[in-house]
């Protein structure tokens, strides 16, 4: 709180005003002050433990949905034997499997070069220039002045309707030539100019990729196939006709085993944290920030209810029949050994319990979204809190302004009696030297 200053100096009676004023303010401010801070740092405490649970939820959440759809469980392991021609991803679901891949040709874009010309400056003269890009169209138009090479490079690249050609300028030992360039590969985004005023020919034809796999034919606009194998996008980097590569797709047990026990440990954090934050402490009847929050507590009830149910797999329904156990602590242990041999004997319906639509992962994620909504509890109280906050704030700020006026009006009161005092010492010392004076004449 700001203060005024207060000059001792100034003060002739010996009553010391400066420090009776400031232990009637600071006395008067305690009990408010402490109240309204003890307050504040509950509700700051609250916030930051509902900003926790929030967290950790919002983390469980993220790994969930890693294996929602069948997630890392379904998604096999990828592999090329030749990368120098082709390389793979593959999504979850997408089918095991050996296949022979052969890069006959990759996807190109149109190029169209000019005759050499003496220098960027060379004039081409007024006129339009006709583009095509695929099936669409765009002029460009050069006036009497600025009508040179580089100002028609210039205009085609500024042009706001250009569906998709670049225009360079080459410098070679025979001059500058024009150079354009589709942006985009594939027969259908083939380039044409139309001009008086200039001439290009084409040095490169705009054609789709093409790829054999398992000998049939599948074509491509880009260099990027999806497609020809189920959930399988073929990445072309050089073509071989004639040489086949092997595209193997393979169940990743160790990459789907991680995946069930990072959820699993996400899961726990969560729990734990719920466990830290409204615990109590009977011994020293100690309680945690969240005791008895019902927002968390039922969070921690429903997240237990949808992992201690079951969920249709095919021919696995519960966690148990995973090595996946519940402690009396209410947290999941996972027996490794036991889990790998799930996944490698029938890793599909492992896949469809966490990742199909009544799966775990997938009724967590949904359940999360229901308590990280808006309006719901933790949000909820999350805007409670801070709008206690602010009210604090505010009414700290008015106490500041209270005692402000407080101390101003102590500060009068005992200015006034300082002056009195002196006056009535000035009296007394007068008095006194006068029966002083009177009892000496009397002698």
């Amino acid at each position: 709180m700001a203060t005024s200053s207060i000059n001792a100096s100034s003060f002739s009676s010996g009553l010391d005003v400066v420090s009776l004023v400031s232990q009637l303010v600071a006395a008067e401010r305690a009990a408010p002050d402490a109240r309204l801070n003890a307050a504040q740092s509950k509700a700051q405490t609250r916030l930051s433990a509902m900003g926790v649970l929030k967290s950790a939820l919002s983390n469980l959440q993220t790994t969930a949905k890693t294996l929602v759809g069948g997630g890392a469980v379904a998604t096999p392991a990828v592999k090329s034997s030749r990368e120098d021609l082709f390389t793979a991803t593959a999504a979850a679901g997408a089918a095991r499997g050996s296949f022979a891949v052969e890069v006959v040709s990759l996807a190109q874009s149109t190029k169209l070069v000019s005759a050499p010309m003496a220098s960027a400056d060379t004039i081409l003269g007024a006129g339009d220039v006709d583009i095509t890009v695929g099936s669409e169209s765009f002029k460009v138009t050069l006036g009497s002045t600025g009508n040179s090479l580089g100002a028609l490079r210039d205009a085609i690249n500024n042009a706001t309707d250009n569906p998709g050609v670049t225009a360079s300028l080459v410098t070679e030992s025979g001059g500058v030539r024009l150079l354009l360039t589709g942006n985009q590969t594939g027969a259908s985004q083939a380039v044409s100019v139309s001009s008086p005023l200039i001439s290009l020919s084409q040095t490169q034809a705009a054609v789709d990729a093409h790829v054999k796999v398992e000998g049939f034919d599948v074509y491509s606009a880009s260099n990027t196939v999806t497609g020809a194998l189920d959930g399988v996008t073929l990445n072309l980097v050089k073509a071989e006709p004639g040489t086949t590569g092997t595209l193997a797709l393979t169940t990743d047990n160790s990459a789907a085993s991680k995946a069930v026990q990072d959820f699993v440990t996400k899961y726990n954090q969560v729990l734990t944290t719920i466990n830290n934050l409204t615990k109590y402490d009977p011994a020293t009847k100690t309680a945690s920030t969240l005791t008895g929050d019902s927002t968390a507590r039922q969070a921690a009830n429903e997240l237990r209810a949808i992992m201690g149910g079951s969920a249709p797999g095919g021919s696995v329904s519960y966690l148990s029949q995973l090595g996946i156990k519940t402690g009396s602590d209410g947290l999941l242990t996972v027996d490794s050994a036991k889990l790998g041999e799930a996944i490698a004997k029938d890793a599909s319906s492992i896949a469809r319990m966490f990742g199909g639509e009544d799966g775990y992962a997938s009724k967590i994620s949904k359940n999360i979204d229901a308590m990280l909504a808006e309006g719901a509890g933790i949000d909820a109280q999350t805007d409670t809190l801070q709008a206690r906050l602010k009210d604090i704030s505010s009414q700290k700020d008015a106490l500041d302004r209270r005692m402000t006026q407080v101390q101003a009006r102590y500060t009068a009161q005992f200015t006034a009696l300082d002056t009195l005092m002196t006056r009535m010492s000035t009296t007394s010392n007068y008095l006194t030297q006068q029966l002083a004076a009177l009892a000496a004449n009397n002698s």
